[in-house]
This record gives structure tokens, sequence and C-alpha cells, in this order.
């Protein structure tokens, strides 16, 4: 990999919220340690909104329940209480050394300590392990915030090590690679390579969480690294049918389809919840049955599997430009899922898959027809129409498959007349003008 210059990094102050530091305040009333730690003070670093803050203190389990009124035990065999404030959670976790990792995932026994040094060591990498509390400031043994400056992700020690105790770090290594825009140290690429078998311990479920994130980070051309670094045979069924040509070309595109608009931009779709749109992307060119046998192998929700199925098989079908038949196809999906495949389009546009199936297709125009029939409010689809199967029933039609197919041939003729999308019109003609 290219190395990239190393540039000067502006650190931003750690400003912890209002309630942290209460229960960092409050652990040290009664006599331990405590700081908050992890991502937490990465992101702080980096100048990023923190998804969530997690403490790690010297008080024991029992001595965290004694010192707050409200606590749940979420992970307490673990050292983890999570503390209540107001309708707000936060984990709070006993500083601990990891016993021996048997299953490739979960260490067999923790022991509690009373050193935040040990707990620290634990931890997956450099840029991770890192602590701070208003007292003593930043306490960063391993070296994360010199990596933050190199823009790298190092594993804490040795990281055969690492990725012996937990196969799951090895995904989560590209990840946080592609979601800061970092690259992975050359010893712990080494070590990831080496250690790719063990994700086969790793459950499908865990590994999709990882991927997802990753597809649905800011830089998915970076999925390119777990074909690089051999990852791709222990993630799930076809995905190495995946084309790398078009993840790295993915930036430019991305350029582009910002440039027609955010409705469009791929980049405006990283919510996991949208994740099936980064799926369909990746797997352009791909059988629709290849595409839900790979997301069922990862045991991805039916609504995930079903969309990014649709949109892999549709984005290679050229949309024709005429306003009838563009309405076809637009009813036969969801508007937000047509206005995802349009989405996808545009962003494919100069692939070399899509330039093979769809090179006389003009997206952009079919983006400005599409923005004019909603625009115009015309209407698309069955539940649209100006009537319904009572009013035909009211107005004499036979119950049964007719009133279907009579609704069908009424929404055919408004796609070509919207103009005739009114009660009065649709009741008083009969099916021989349709």
């Amino acid at each position: 990999m290219a190395k990239r210059s190393i540039r000067k990094e502006r650190y931003f102050k750690i400003q912890l919220p209002e309630k942290v530091s209460f229960i960092i305040g409050r652990l040290e009333e009664c006599g331990f340690e405590a700081f908050a730690v992890g991502g937490c003070i990465r992101d702080s670093l980096l100048g990023r909104q923190p998804g969530d803050w997690d403490i790690t203190t010297s008080a024991l389990p029992g001595d965290i329940k004694s010192a707050f009124r409200r606590t749940v035990d979420t992970g307490i065999e673990h050292g983890t209480v999570t503390v209540m404030l107001d309708d707000e959670s936060f984990e709070v976790t006993t500083y601990r050394i990891d016993g021996e990792y048997k299953d490739g995932r979960h260490p067999e026994e923790v022991t509690f300590t009373d050193a935040i040094s040990e707990d620290l060591r634990r931890r997956d990498f450099t840029v991770n392990a890192m602590a701070y509390n208003e007292k003593r400031g930043l306490i960063d043994l391993f070296g994360g915030k010199e990596d933050l400056k190199k823009r790298v992700i190092r594993c804490v020690g040795d990281p055969n090590d690492r990725f012996d105790e937990d196969a799951l770090r090895i995904l989560r290594a590209v990840r946080f690679a592609a979601q800061l825009d970092f690259d992975i140290d050359s010893r712990t690429r080494d070590a990831i390579s080496n250690h790719a078998p063990r994700l086969k311990a790793v459950s499908k479920e865990r590994i999709l969480t990882e991927v997802s994130k990753l597809i649905c980070s800011a830089h998915i051309e970076r999925t390119a690294e777990i074909f690089q670094l051999g990852i791709v045979p222990y993630t799930a069924k076809h995905f190495r049918e995946i084309n790398i040509a078009q993840l790295m070309g993915l930036k430019r595109n991305a350029r582009h389809a910002s440039s027609i608009g955010d409705a469009f931009d791929l980049n405006s779709s990283t919510s996991l919840e949208n994740r099936y749109i980064r799926f369909a992307f990746l797997t352009e060119g791909m059988s629709r049955e290849s595409v839900d046998e790979m997301l069922r192998d990862l045991k991805a929700d039916n609504i995930t599997r079903k969309n990014a199925a649709l949109l892999s098989d549709r984005v290679l079908s050229p949309i024709p430009k005429d306003r009838v038949e563009l309405k076809r196809v637009m009813s036969g999906m969801s508007p937000e899922l047509f206005a995802d495949l349009l989405r996808i389009k545009l962003v494919s546009a100069g692939t070399i898959a899509y330039e093979k199936y769809c090179a006389d297709e003009d997206i952009c125009g079919l983006i400005d027809i599409y923005n004019d029939i909603a625009a115009a409010k015309e209407p698309v689809y069955l539940t649209e129409l100006a009537v319904g199967g009572d009013e035909l029933k009211s107005h004499g039609a036979a119950e049964g498959p007719e009133i279907g197919r009579l609704l069908h041939r009424m929404l055919e003729h408004v796609w070509a007349h919207p103009e005739d999308n009114n009660a009065d019109y649709l009741l008083g003609i009969s099916t021989v003008d349709l």
C-alpha cells in the first residue's frame, strides 16, 4: 500500500459530558480511580462526536452499585455495571485482566485489578487504549496519540497475541481503518493475513456487524482490503464475487454523485439501517440468488436481503426514458427503493459493469424526469388512483379478480394521461374505453 504522508494533526480538547464527569467524580469521592476510556477518547481527540462514553474504574462491581441509586447488571461477571442517570445509560467496568481465550472470541475468566495499566494493556488497538479524566489528564501508555498523528491502526503489544485472543479484531482493524481513513501498520497487516482462518470461529452475526460498519463508512472502497489481506474466504458465501475494480474506482464516482445533489449521493446513505444500499452496490453484477444467499449466510434481516438482492439485480437493467415506461418500472418497487436504485445507478456510472450493460442510459436525464413526475404529483402507484375497489363495487363492478384488473388498466391509463386521475372521469368510463 502506498504510504500516506503524515500531516500535522490538530488535537481537540477532551470535554467530558456533564454526566460522565459526575460518574467519575462520584467514584473518586468513594476512594476509587475512574476514567473515560476507549473510542470516546479517540474520537474526542480527533474532533469527532463520540457515539457513547465508556468508563473504567478500580471500583469492584459491588462498589459501583453502592455508589449510584440506579444500576443494571448488564455484564457483571465481566465487571460491567450500567449506571442510569435520568434517561441515559453509561457502562462502568472494573479494571480487569483477561484470562485465556480458548474459543478465539471470549476470555474463559477475568481477574479484577486496581491498575489502569493492566486494563489498557488488554485492549485491541493503541488508538482505543487511551483513558482520560480531568484530574490526571490523558493516560496513553501505548502510543495511541502518536498513532492518531501517523493515521495508523496498530495493535496493543504483539498483534499475533491480540488476534489469537479475539479473531473478530481482524475485521475490526479493517473497519476502523475505513471509518478513520487510516492505514494499518505493517506488523498488524501481516498478523491479519496469518490469522484470517481464525475468523471461522466467529459467529456470522458478528461478522455481519463489522462488515456492515465497514461498507457503511465514508470509505466503502476500503472494503477491498479484506480481499488483499486474505479475509474474504472466511466472511460469507459469494463474497469473493464482489467486483474489486469497482470498489477501487468508487471514490471518483462518489464525488460525481455528490455534485448532482445530496439526495443521490451514495455517501449520504451510510446509516446501518440502509446498509442494503451499500450491499447492492458491492454486489452489482452478481445474480440475485447469490446476493440473497450471501446475506442469508451472514444472518442478515429479511429487509436487507430482499432490498439488496432486488437493487443489485435492477442496477444493471437499463431504465427506459419514456415517461410511461419509467412509471411502469417505478411501480414495481416502493418510492424509497426506486430512489435508492437511481442513487446506485448514479454512483455506478462509469464502472465497467455499468458501461457494459447501461452505456446508453442517461441517468441524469432519468433523474430529471423522476423529479418532474414527483413535482407534478403524477400517479404512479395503485394507492394514488382517485378511485379504489370499494368505489368500483359501488358502481356495479363484480367482486373478485376483475376489480384488480380494472384498477391496473386505470392506472396504466393515468400513467399516460395523469390529468384523468379523478373519480368522476374514472368512474364514468367503461373497461372498453381503457
